[in-house]
């Protein structure tokens, strides 16, 4: 084995290995993802195995051998435990931590990433009933994270009606008035309302810890959660489906 040295980071996956250990995923801020060999993971007495379950913010010492990692010892920052007690939490959990393993690809996009995902997790597993904004929250500020920033300015018409919706374009990655021509030039857009636009600009600037800290009507939120997620999901070229199961479930109570 060949010298330790420690990292901070989050578990994102945990695969089975062999017959007692197990393969996880860490992601960290300056590394990026990396695997990391987890000996004994599946036995019970396992000092290891509880740091092999994501999610999961811990301080791990790492050996490498052979241009593998293996995990020596760890200490949990966060467990995220809230997550366990929400059926909806958790599945919004694992959709947020599929797009982090599909996005951290660099040193820079990891350090923009890693503390949006630890606040998002957090809020998540203290306040489970806010998850629909919560996700969006994400999903919005991961476009921006990646450079693929959306246009909230006015309609570039210089004259935007008094229509209490505008023309969200996912092919032109700006925002039209409602005025024929203007809804014209958008191409391929969905209407949203003026209490979209607004929480979309909140989420751009808002802190980290304030980043769901806004009141929505539902058919704001309905707004919201369709172009965030239509709009990462057309940026990344894939179908992040995990969260269609919610859509069949009753709504959560405040």
């Amino acid at each position: 084995m060949g010298a330790s040295f420690s990292i901070r980071g989050i578990v994102i996956a945990s695969r089975p290995h062999r017959n007692q250990d197990a393969i996880i995923t860490i992601f960290t801020p300056q590394q990026g993802l990396i695997s990391v060999m987890v000996p004994g993971a599946k036995k019970h007495s396992s000092r290891l195995a509880p740091l092999a379950t994501p999610p999961l913010l811990a301080d791990f010492m790492l050996s490498e051998s052979k241009g593998f990692y293996y995990l020596k010892e760890g200490e949990t920052v966060e467990s995220f435990r809230g997550l366990y007690d929400s059926f909806e939490a958790l599945t919004c959990a694992s959709h947020i931590l599929e797009i982090i393993k599909d996005t951290a690809v660099d040193p820079e996009s990891s350090q923009a990433l890693f503390p949006l995902l630890v606040y998002v997790l957090y809020d998540l597993s203290k306040h489970p009933e806010k998850y629909r904004q919560i996700v969006a929250a994400f999903e919005w500020r991961v476009m921006d994270a990646l450079g693929f920033g959306f246009d909230l300015s006015e309609c570039d018409c210089g004259n935007p009606d008094k229509m209490p919706t505008r023309a969200f374009s996912f092919s032109k990655c700006r925002l039209y008035c409602s005025a024929i021509g203007c809804v014209a030039k958008a191409k391929d857009y969905q209407f949203v309302s003026l209490g979209c636009v607004e929480a979309l600009r909140y989420i751009r600037e808002a802190p980290l810890e304030r980043l769901s800290a806004f009141r929505a009507e539902k058919y704001v939120l309905d707004d919201l959660c369709a172009v965030t997620h239509r709009y990462l999901c057309d940026r990344l070229e894939k179908n992040y489906d995990k969260m269609e199961i919610l859509d069949t479930l009753p709504p959560m109570k405040d």
